[in-house]
This record gives C-alpha cells, sequence and structure tokens, in this order.
C-alpha cells in the first residue's frame, strides 16, 4: 500500500504472522483500555486522547519500542530521482532526521492498518466498532 505524508511517498509491506502475533499481544491491553470509550461513543478528537495516552503510558518501554519499530520495519520511503525505496528504520533506529514523533506514529498506523485489518475484522462487532471508531488524526 503506498500513501503520502507530509510531502513524502511511503509504501508498508507485510509483517510475518507470527510478528503479528506478538505486535497485537502487546497492544491487547491499549485496545482494552479504549474499547469502553469508543464504544460509549468519547473517541472523536481529543476525546480520544485520555484513554489513549493512559492505555500506551502502561505499555513498557521494551514493548513500545517492539510494536513501533516491529510496525516502522515494513514501511519504506521513495528515493528523489527515482532512485527506489528506503526502509524508515533499522533496528530501533528511524533512519531520517525530518521524521518527527506525529509522523512516526502515523506511518505505525499505517502499518497497523494495513497488516491488522483482517484481525480487526475478525472482531466481535462491539470490538470491531471500537477499533474502527479509533483514528489517529492525519497530518499530510
Amino acid at each position: 500500500m503506498e500513501f503520502e505524508l507530509n510531502g513524502q511517498t511511503y509504501r508498508t509491506g507485510k509483517i510475518d504472522a507470527r510478528s503479528q502475533f506478538h505486535i497485537v499481544r502487546r497492544l491487547a491491553p491499549v485496545l482494552g483500555e479504549i474499547a469502553p470509550a469508543a464504544a460509549g461513543g468519547k473517541m472523536g478528537g481529543l476525546d480520544a486522547l485520555p484513554p489513549l495516552a493512559n492505555a500506551i503510558a502502561k505499555l513498557s518501554d521494551a514493548d513500545a519500542d517492539y510494536c513501533l519499530f516491529g510496525l516502522l520495519a515494513v514501511v519504506s520511503r521513495k528515493q528523489p530521482q527515482g532512485t527506489g525505496w528506503g526502509p524508515v528504520s533499522t533496528g530501533n533506529t528511524l533512519m531520517y532526521a525530518d521524521i518527527d514523533m506525529v509522523g512516526m506514529l502515523q506511518l505505525a498506523w499505517k502499518a497497523l492498518e494495513f497488516n491488522m485489518s483482517g484481525f480487526f475484522a475478525a472482531l466481535p462487532s462491539d470490538l470491531k466498532e471500537a477499533a474502527q471508531k479509533v483514528s489517529v488524526p492525519s497530518n499530510g
């Protein structure tokens, strides 16, 4: 899947099934925290921030890095003059200085959406509705 963010073209590839499982396993508490607010219709705009921030704060640094860089590992950025695609991250390092925190989270969210859409589609309807109400604001 190709997409544009902040004037750059990116694409995301597939994460292997085992890594998808481990990412979802680590994010399960985050989904659990935000599901009640989403189900209550309180996930629009800034209303989404408190439960999301609370849930993310509970992740250990290791789990947060595993999820974040596991998702970013399959994101590439189109290089100038048609010279191909460059990885957005290598290990736990971002490869482009112009990617800020918001951009990094948006790239990870795109990879999550692309790779986990089948998982979220298989959720029971109330959890599926909650997952669909959660969105990361677009910046580009």
